[in-house]
């Protein structure tokens, strides 16, 4: 069998083909000052055993996710004491990191699960809720159009920045405008919601633990002003809920589906505990 020979030196097209480095790559390490390879006499980079060496370290410290300003400090002053800080940084990264994945995790699975229940509620009939305290941050404003109620419920968000789950997690709500409904208006609102779960985050308002009085139905926002009709007359009232304080939850919307037929909302308002409801109301 034949030996393969190995050289003292070889070039940047060699190294490249050798490590599967880019030579963009290399030059840009050269750049950094990590690697600084000779020049032969007709100016090209010449990388020699011990280059090839740190080339090698390199390429094991990038696929463990290194900056490479960190990788050259790194190299400077190796010693066993550095390399075994070196891990203990790396591990933490690594512990950080799959901590994250598993919260990431958590929340999809909930969402999952939320969906599931979604899918399945029954809709077209009031019913009553008891509901443990909701902690809310909110984002006040005139909203008449699906658009507006979009863009405000993505700058509440970014409001938070880091310090929320994704927007597909979130329970989304929005107040109704009573002015407009009185005015008979369904279709207009005076500020977006979203119930959080972290105690750490200060909430803008509490929706109070107790009983609900609630409404769902599937498809178009068309029919708030229905759901609304349903609720009043469970209380006896005409009207819309003006007096009332309602609000409605996305429980599925535009962040889970773009067919309009599949949207679950839920119209809520609190069961006043010094009034007596009478009706035909299932509690659920």
């Amino acid at each position: 069998m034949k030996s393969t020979r190995i050289k003292d030196s070889y070039t940047i097209s060699e190294v490249s083909r050798l490590f599967g480095i880019g030579i963009d790559s290399l030059r840009y390490y050269e750049r950094l000052g990590i690697i600084c390879p000779a020049r032969a006499a007709n100016g090209y980079r010449i990388y020699s055993l011990s280059d090839m060496y740190q080339l090698a370290s390199i390429k094991e410290l990038r696929e463990l996710g290194l900056r490479m300003d960190t990788i050259g400090t790194y190299l400077e002053h190796q010693s066993l004491e550095n390399t075994n800080a070196l891990i203990e940084d790396e591990l933490a990264l690594i512990d950080a990191q799959m901590k994250d994945l598993h919260a990431k995790r958590e929340a999809l699975e909930s969402r999952q699960r939320r969906l599931e229940t979604a899918r399945a509620a029954a809709v077209g009939t009031v019913f009553i809720e008891t509901m443990p305290t909701r902690r809310c941050v909110k984002l006040s404003g005139r909203l008449e159009r699906d658009e507006e109620m979009d863009l405000f419920i993505s700058r509440l968000h970014r409001r938070y920045d880091e310090q929320l789950p994704l927007l597909g997690t979130m329970t989304v709500g929005a107040f109704f405008d009573r002015d407009a409904l009185a005015a008979g208006r369904a279709d207009v609102f005076e500020s977006v919601f979203f119930v959080i779960d972290d105690d750490a985050i200060p909430c803008d308002f509490e929706l109070p633990a107790g009983e609900y009085l609630a409404y769902r139905y599937r498809g178009s926002y068309a029919q708030d002003a229905d759901a609304l009709r349903n609720l009043a007359a469970y209380r006896g009232e005409p009207g819309l809920c003006e007096g009332a304080a309602p609000f409605e939850i996305y429980e599925i919307d535009n962040r889970d589906t773009a067919r309009e037929e599949e949207f679950l909302t839920r119209v809520e308002l609190r069961i006043d505990p010094f009034r007596t409801e009478e009706g035909a109301a299932t509690k659920r």
